[in-house]
């Protein structure tokens, strides 16, 4: 689901709710901690040929549906608030949402999961797609290349890795600066 999509059904249930009644906001007393309900998560975990997701939750009301941007389905969430379901559509952000508007959780974004195809765990990634990763990457890493050769021909640029990307955004950059040093510096 693209940034303003989310944010334009975000603002519309803030605004439903608001205007059905209002909001009362305690403060939590030592008792409430104690029987807190458990947060709810969603994960999105691509099959290892990369033909298909597969999403579950955990921690849900019954019912719910699922939104992928472009269109909206029901949940068949069990008794423990759990969900499991394969779709063949990729490259998509997916949220659970709330159907009752008395439900915890209103609505939960799904974070994707790369499997592992050696030993069948799991590592988180982050959010968005691989193809918005390596054209950011590319895009930062030309700009970091052409900067390095202005200073000078010698020093290649290097990668400030403090940012949180992933592996597809730094090694986009990396190539993307080595290009734009070479070209720049007539070394390719």
């Amino acid at each position: 689901m693209s940034f303003p999509t989310r944010r334009a059904l975000v603002t519309s249930l803030l605004v439903s709710s608001f205007a059905l009644g209002g909001a009362v906001v305690a403060a939590p007393t030592a008792g409430a901690a104690a029987t807190a309900v458990p947060a709810a998560s969603c994960t999105v975990t691509p099959s290892p040929d990369g033909t298909s997701v597969t999403i579950s939750g955990e921690g849900f009301t019954p019912p719910r549906k699922l939104n992928d941007g472009e269109s909206t389905q029901d949940l068949s969430v069990d008794a423990s608030g759990h969900f499991l379901l394969k779709r063949f559509q990729k490259n998509a952000d997916y949220t659970v949402l709330a159907v009752n508007e008395d439900q915890p959780f209103a609505f939960v974004n799904c974070k994707v999961v790369k499997s592992d195809t050696g030993t069948g765990t799991t590592a988180p990634t982050p959010p968005g797609n691989d193809r918005g990763e390596r054209d950011k990457g590319r895009t930062d890493g030309r700009r970091a290349g052409l900067a390095a050769a202005a200073k000078n021909c010698v020093n290649s640029p290097v990668a400030n890795k403090d940012q949180s990307h992933g592996n597809t955004y730094w090694q986009a950059w990396q190539q993307a600066a080595d290009r734009a040093f070479d070209n720049a510096c007539n070394k390719g």
